[in-house]
């Protein structure tokens, strides 16, 4: 008996794998020459003629050429002149039936499995039906090698490459295993090969969604091996067989050496050694040993004999087929037959299998029966195609294999149709897959877990306890916290089978590598299974963060929830998630629930750790001495494995050094090569995880090439998110330099990668290369973080042999390269001075593989993450800039679901390059993010609405009419303007009343209502810090008078020097946090809420004013307290410090008062010019205090001694803040009229030099960078905005049109346009057709702001209602609202006799009222005359009425709270006929269609409830969700073919004949809107501009380009 060695072998060189004429299923090459020379010896010897092709007598086959020179040259030929597959017929319509497929509508997965699945079954329900997340085609192609070249060389030119391409238009993965093409000699030496072949056969039929397994089959039977393992007990039954009938054993002894080690004991092949010539002849006369023997002692028929007796083709056959119960659906084969194959003219070792220069009668025999038996009766005929092939001529070989082609094609095509559209073409379900993803990454750990009994009993009496806290598993990497969680949450199930278990295992998959992202998927399942409202998860950050707590809430008694986060640690740090704010670590859990994390001994243990003081923690520890050799015992015993005890003395020394379950396995793993005969020392395992990872990879580099091993793992780890195997192939077939060490000795005819190459790298990996869903793909990904980081450092961080720089740039480049498609049309390659374009074969990368806007697309989503992740690894700009500076990219990124991604990839590349086109991209995607993720098709709209010139707007002038979502709506009247407005964030979800800049200019901070407190990326607009929990405002104040908050929620402000922020509560607390929201300090006062809030100049204290006429002082350091001042003077608005700081300016709402700030004493105290003094600011020069009130004026004030001075009047409304820039000679003021003005200091008088618009509601406060060039506004309509200063001191700003717009109608006849703003309380009257013109005439004026207006049918009259009140919002305001009727034709007014009215509409035969008190009044529209009174259901004010008099019916609509009642007037009466309270909110607005087919309320969740009143019962048409804010207002075009709804954020234009469908949107705060005809809009905004609005359905590219230059 021989002996192995277990030293590793010593690395040769970095080509292992170079391909030579050796292969799997033939002789080496160092026995061919000796065939050949046999084969003319033995013609010779029979005196057969040398036979060529001019010899023959038949005339026709003049041309005809042995068949092994036919095929070699049709193998080379172009068959197709150069034509793509797709290009041709009828293979193009088999794209257009993968688009019409698409089309169809999807089917839902069984509510059933997709409940289960949610409410974290792991188990129990049957997943095989389900369409996995990352569908794909893998295709074993079967078949020996050297007499298929040529029909294999042309399925892979032709057919494959179009395959793919048809595969990913349905969004599936599509790829082949040739184990054939490319068998490096290595293959044959460890006797892989049989064992290899099976394993991926498998594979493949395990995971392909369609075709599965190829048989290309010809008139060779293939190689047959010797077995490379074989029982004990079977191998000795046949030794005594052959020993008893007197055969010579000595060869089989010296061959096979007996293995104790395997269970049970085993005799295995030695490997082949290259120096060993007998091998061969020795091989021949074993396997005739066996045959014999194992027929003797098995029997012929006993699957025993199959592996002495098969070939490596027909034992795939055997196991894709014959043992495949799905072969009728998944298997093609082709039975090739070559005529006159065997004659001497023919016969060549490449095209049938010979012994010497004989027909191996053997392998004749065995394929004959294969053939004509087996198949026949194993294999469904339909899926067998016989070829034949007349005449050895290359022009009709070539027919042939086209013809091959075809059917290979056509079979392949048809399967993978059939399948998509049966297996998955179902509805997407992004939640129930990333669920499903995670069930699967469980299960998968779960199989790998031993031992942990205690600490699996410590999570379950967590389970059973009353804890309110979350329990937290942590121990260090390896120690089996993943593998613990996952069987955790598999008892966790199995024992409360009625509880919600929600499982994710961090960093896994795309949607859990943010904070944002992980908390959008895990309420969305939560919210689905407990059935409540999707619509009401949000998108804001912060808003998420809160929900999260209201969908844990959701649990009950009956169905609680238990939450499973694995690795808190691989979180990413977008929005800050590793703070781990988002978990609100401080609050007790809801009840009914328990939450579940694991960590590594990190950052976020740490943060753990401070905010659970009463939690229970579980320490996953190393396991101890005793536990090893047990826990050792079993994962041998798992692999029918044992070791020898020398060999576990080994294992145990080096387990004692690192005694980890992960270390274990991986030990485990390497000892199952080990052979009882093998002398193993310590150098074969290491001391800690790297160094036996490192063992691994010294492996792999040792058999595989250290360059092949070296570049193919180093993309995989380089990879964002991993590599499929397609893609893998690829990117491999691109580097010259992997390929040029492959193909040293031969040159392929295609320039690619062989297959079997990474298969059996992947093979040797094993569990620690995991194929992990991403993308709609299955990518190869590190198993363990360990494994990534040691590849890392050792193929991306190091150079590889004698290059210079490290390979991780190289791996981004070649990455990036492959996704941008740089190479689809073929690369370059130099061979011996001659360079020319090498097609490889690659997939294709364009943005849109199949589909259209309308049916859905399928998106190349892995281009869309992977390119720009690597473009800004290598920080090529150019290259990034054409990708992402497009339209297009936008929308197709933000349509993927990668928004979010989108954004944070923009503000890296921002930081990095530094380049202004990237950082106003970046800025339009971050100040329209809200509308970009629900909406993708509308960044073109969203890019037209952009300044005239701006270049983001110059991109839509790229697009062509085919790419361009249609229509737009395009503003009529445009005027030139700089746009000052640099971006605008959104993220609070009320009240904003509060910004600051910090010095340098590199964040910006805010507070407001919504109890949080935010800090912002300023070059970005990104959102990085969310502080919440903070105390919501206490409003109203039953205790005061005035019911309106006059201070800032929580005000908050950066100090001098930017490092830290100050913070004053609504409940009288001071606090101080680091600028990355961590909390320093706190001290709580028994005072009111804090009104502002100030750092002193030198940084030294803090000043904070509270609304109970205290001013307190602090240290700035630790809030320790310097001094308070009661000034018991009503209440605090505002203070300041002046720039030297040695004096201090207090606002109260009556006056001002100064200080010194020596000893913070009183130095003056004098009255206000106004009732309420809201804000004040020193001018840089300390000489005068600038205030602001309710007077709507800026009063000066002495700096020194406090005297009023004057006042400045150009506001039209309160105003609440004043800044001055840094030279003090310009001043910006924010009021409540919507506007900021820019004034400018000339010869010591002030002027305004600007008014700026932009915001839809009051400008709370301004904010100055330290130098001036920027500031923030923020506003009551919750969003902040940037500001170029420069741009606002030039005046050259877009228009402001006056105050916010209450109402805009059109005369039925569109002479006439009617308006009413801000705080007007009359309306003005002007000509319709003209855009600039100020109204010539007004009604009179009433008590209240105008509310509504409408015009009589005629368009004679204008009725024009108010609210009764002026700002002032008294209670009983309401009983002076009026309904004023003005005659357009003499100018006078008379007024309806209604008391109370709250809304009405008109017909043209009468009015109709609805009062505050619940009643409905119709009068004569003549006569004003009541004809008919009657009260709703609810006697509550009738918020909105509508009428309709057509088609026979006259209907009336009423509507209170979320109740619509409808009656029908008979002409004396009204009978109730509708009564519909289903409405999610209250109703806003409600209007009739003018044919009266169509109801439509708008409410305040958005929502257009359409209701069907054409017939006599009403029913609910459809519910657009669209817009996403309330319903302002409702209006049909006169034609009634249209219908527009404004609301808080957009406007949308809706197709009345096309069932309602949305049209187009325009995104700005649209109060109001009517029809100037059936295509142009006339808008009202809330920022009191006044816009034309067309939208066309006809536009061409010129025009578009056109438009976006005007």
């Amino acid at each position: 008996m021989g002996s192995g060695s277990s030293k590793p072998k010593k690395k040769e060189t970095g080509v292992k794998n170079e391909i030579r004429p050796a292969r799997v299923d033939e002789p080496s090459d160092k026995q061919a020459p000796q065939q050949e020379e046999m084969f003319k010896a033995y013609k010779a010897e029979q005196n057969v003629p040398e036979t060529k092709a001019d010899d023959k007598s038949d005339a026709a086959r003049a041309d005809e050429l042995p068949w092994k020179q036919a095929l070699d040259k049709v193998a080379g030929m172009e068959l197709w002149g150069g034509k793509n597959r797709e290009q041709r017929s009828p293979w193009k319509e088999y794209l257009q039936k993968a688009d019409d497929i698409l089309k169809k509508p999807r089917r839902a997965i069984p509510k059933e499995v997709v409940g289960q699945i949610l409410e974290g079954d792991m188990t129990v329900v049957d997943i095989s039906s389900v369409p996995t997340a990352q569908p794909k085609v893998v295709v074993f192609v079967s078949s020996t090698f050297t007499d298929t070249k040529a029909e294999r060389n042309h399925l892979m030119k032709d057919v494959y490459p179009y395959l793919r391409g048809l595969c990913r238009r349905l969004g599936v993965d599509f790829g082949t295993v040739d184990m054939r093409w490319g068998v490096t000699q290595e293959a044959t030496l460890d006797h892989s090969t049989v064992e290899m072949c099976v394993n991926e056969i498998h594979r493949c039929v395990k995971d392909s969604v369609g075709p599965a397994f190829l048989c290309l089959m010809g008139h060779k039977y293939g190689y047959r091996p010797l077995p490379a393992q074989i029982e004990q007990s079977e191998f000795e039954t046949l030794l005594n067989h052959l020993q008893q009938t007197g055969h010579d054993t000595s060869l089989i002894n010296n061959y096979y050496f007996l293995d104790n080690n395997a269970v049970p004991s085993e005799f295995v092949l030695k490997p082949r050694t290259e120096d060993n010539e007998t091998w061969w002849d020795d091989v021949e006369g074993i396997q005739k040993q066996f045959r014999e023997a194992s027929v003797a002692c098995f029997g012929e028929q006993n699957k025993k004999c199959d592996k002495y007796h098969i070939s490596v083709t027909e034992t795939e056959i055997h196991t894709g087929v014959f043992n495949n119960p799905t072969a009728q659906t998944q298997a093609c084969f082709i039975r090739r037959d070559l005529a006159k194959f065997s004659e001497d003219f023919h016969k060549d070792r490449k095209i049938l299998d010979l012994v010497g220069p004989n027909i191996d009668e053997y392998a004749r025999d065995k394929l004959a029966e294969l053939r004509k038996k087996k198949i026949p009766s194993k294999v469904p005929p339909v899926i067998v195609k016989d070829m034949i092939y007349e005449e050895a001529v290359p022009k009709q070989v070539a027919e042939k294999i086209k013809d091959l082609c075809e059917h290979v094609c056509k079979t392949m095509a048809d399967g993978i149709l059939e399948n998509y559209e049966n297996r998955l073409h179902v509805e997407e379900d992004r939640v129930f897959q990333e669920a499903l993803q995670h069930r699967s990454h469980a299960s998968e750990k779960a199989s790998l877990f031993v031992g942990r009994e205690n600490e699996i009993r410590h999570i379950m009496d967590y389970m059973r306890s009353s804890s309110t806290k979350p329990l937290v598993v942590h121990g260090q990497s390896g120690c089996g916290k993943t593998a613990l969680m996952a069987v955790a949450a598999r008892k966790a199930k199995d024992a409360f089978s009625h509880a919600v278990v929600v499982l994710r295992f961090l960093g896994t998959t795309g949607q859990t590598a943010s904070a944002r992202l992980l908390l959008l998927n895990v309420c969305a399942q939560i919210t689905r299974v407990y059935n409540k409202n999707l619509s009401a998860i949000p998108t804001s950050y912060k808003d998420l963060v809160k929900y999260f707590r209201t969908c844990l809430a959701f649990a009950t008694s009956s169905k609680p929830a238990i939450v499973f986060l694995d690795s808190l640690d691989q979180l990413n740090n977008e929005d800050f998630g590793q703070n781990l704010a988002w978990l609100s670590l401080s609050e007790d859990l809801p009840p009914n629930v328990k939450f579940v994390v694991s960590s590594l001994p990190t950052r976020s243990l740490d943060i753990l750790k401070s905010h659970l003081n009463d939690a229970v923690f579980v320490e996953v520890r190393p396991l101890s001495l005793d536990e090893g050799p047990e826990i050792l015992k079993k994962m041998l015993e798992a692999k029918h494995r044992r070791v020898t005890e020398s060999q576990k003395s080994l294992i145990i020394d080096a387990f004692k050094k690192c005694p980890l379950p992960l270390f274990l396995r991986l030990v485990v793993d390497i000892a199952e090569r080990w052979k009882s005969f093998d002398t193993v020392d310590s150098s074969a395992l290491a001391d800690d995880m790297p160094g036996l990872i490192t063992k691994l990879f010294d492996r792999l580099e040792s058999r595989f090439g250290d360059m092949f091993v070296h570049h193919a793992l180093g993309y995989i780890t380089a990879a964002k998110n991993g590599l499929s195997l397609a893609e893998l192939e690829d990117i491999l077939s691109c580097d010259d330099e992997v390929l040029d060490s492959i193909f040293q000795w031969w040159i392929p005819p295609i320039r690619r990668i062989p297959p079997l190459l990474w298969a059996r790298v992947r093979n040797e990996l094993g569990i620690y290369l995991a194929e992990k869903g991403t993308d709609g793909i299955s990518a190869y990904g590190w198993y363990h973080r360990q494994f990534w980081e040691t590849a890392e450092k050792r193929y991306l961080q190091k150079p590889f042999n004698n290059d210079t720089d490290l390979f991780v740039g190289k791996a981004h480049t070649a990455i990036a390269d492959y996704f941008e498609g740089k190479w689809d049309d073929g690369k370059p390659y130099t061979s011996k001075g001659e360079t020319k374009i090498e097609d490889r074969k690659i997939a294709k990368q364009s943005l849109v593989l199949g589909g259209n806007r309308s049916t859905g697309r399928q998106l190349n989503r892995r281009k869309l993450t992977e390119l720009p992740y690597h473009l800004i690894k290598i920080e090529e700009w150019d290259r990034f800039r054409k990708l992402v500076i497009d339209l297009e990219y936008i929308e197709a990124k933000f349509e993927a679901g990668d928004g979010y991604n989108c954004l944070s990839e923009l503000i890296e590349a921002t930081k990095l390059s530094g380049l202004d086109d990237i950082k106003r991209l970046t800025r339009f995607v971050g100040s329209n993010l809200g509308f970009l993720i629900r909406e993708p098709t509308g960044v073109y709209q969203m890019a037209l609405q952009q300044a005239r010139g701006s270049n983001v707007r110059e991109l839509l002038g790229r697009l062509s009419k085919e790419n361009l979502p249609l229509p737009l709506m395009e503003n009529l009247h445009e005027s030139d303007y700089d746009d000052p407005c640099e971006m605008t964030m959104h993220g609070h979800t009320e009240t904003l009343r509060c910004c600051d800049y910090s010095p340098k200019g590199d964040l910006i901070l805010s507070s407001a209502d919504d109890c949080t407190m935010r800090i912002w990326d300023a070059t970005t607009g990104a959102e990085i810090v969310t502080i919440t929990s903070l105390p919501g405002p206490i409003f109203p104040d039953k205790n005061e008078g005035m019911q309106l908050m006059l201070h800032p929620v929580n005000p908050s402000c950066f100090s001098r020097s930017g490092e830290t922020i100050a913070n004053g509560t609504e409940i009288g607390e001071v606090m101080l946090w680091d600028k990355s929201g961590v909390q320093l300090h706190s001290k709580s006062t028994p005072n009111k809420a804090v009104v502002y809030i100030h750092f002193s100049p030198d940084n030294r204290q803090i000043a904070t004013a509270f609304k109970n006429s205290v001013l307190s002082i602090w240290s700035a350091d630790d809030l320790s307290h310097v001094k308070t001042v009661d000034f018991d003077w009503l209440e605090l608005t505002c203070l300041d410090y002046s720039r030297d700081g040695k004096k201090l300016a207090v606002m109260c709402l009556r006056g001002l008062i100064l200080l010194d700030t020596d000893g913070y004493n009183v130095t003056s105290k004098e009255t206000g010019s106004c009732y309420n003094n809201l804000c004040s600011t020193f001018h840089p020069s300390g000489s005068q205090v600038m205030t602001g009130g309710d007077d709507s004026c800026v009063s000066i004030w002495n700096g020194n001694n406090g005297t009023y001075q004057t006042k400045l009047k150009e506001h039209n409304a309160w105003i609440w803040t004043i800044k001055f820039t840094p030279d003090g000679k310009h001043m910006f003021t924010g009021s409540s009229d919507r506007s900021m003005k820019v004034w400018r200091q000339t010869g010591g008088s002030w002027s305004v030099i600007a008014t700026v618009g932009g915001h839809s509601h009051r400008v709370s406060m301004i904010s100055l960078e330290e130098n001036g060039n920027k500031l923030v506004t923020s506003s009551i309509d919750r969003s902040l905005k940037v500001w170029d200063t420069a741009t606002l001191l030039r005046g050259a700003v877009p228009p402001v049109g006056g105050g916010h717009y209450l109402t805009c109608v059109i005369s039925p006849n569109g002479s006439f346009l009617a308006i009413a703003q801000g705080w007007m309380k009359q309306c003005g009257l002007l000509d319709a057709a003209q855009f600039d013109q100020s109204p010539e005439t007004y009604t009179d004026a009433h008590k209240g702001f105008i509310k509504m207006a409408q015009f009589s049918s005629d368009s004679s009259r204008l009725f024009v209602l108010d609210h009764g009140h002026s700002g002032g919002y008294e209670a009983g305001s309401e009983k002076y609202a009026a309904i004023e009727v003005r005659s357009l034709l003499s100018g006078s007014s008379s007024y309806i006799n209604v008391q109370s009215p709250y809304s009405f509409t008109l017909t043209n035969t009468h009015v109709v009222v609805g009062t505050f008190y619940g009643e409905l009044h119709l009068f004569d529209i003549n006569s004003y005359s009541e004809i008919l009174k009657w009260k709703s259901r609810s006697g509550g004010a009738i918020t909105r009425v509508a009428a309709c008099n057509a088609g026979g019916k006259y209907m009336i609509a009423a509507c209170f709270g979320t109740v619509c009642q409808v009656w029908e007037f008979n002409g004396s009466s009204v009978n109730l006929v509708g009564d519909m309270s289903d409405h999610d909110t209250d109703i806003y607005d409600v209007a009739f269609s003018p044919d009266g087919h169509y109801l439509v309320n708008g409410v305040g969740s958005g929502k257009l409830y359409i209701w069907d009143t054409s017939n006599k019962n009403i029913s609910l048409f459809r519910i657009a969700t669209e817009h996403a804010s309330y319903i302002k207002d409702i209006k049909f075009s006169t034609s009634g073919n249209y219908l527009v709804t404004s609301a808080g954020l957009s406007m949308r234009v809706w197709d009345v004949k096309d069932g309602m469908s949305l049209l187009c949107t325009y995104y700005a705060p649209v109060n109001c809107a009517s029809f100037f005809n059936d295509s142009v809009v006339i808008v009202g905004e809330a920022t009191g501009n006044r816009k034309y609005l067309q939208f066309r359905t006809d536009y061409t590219k010129s025009e578009v380009t056109t438009q976006c230059k005007m």
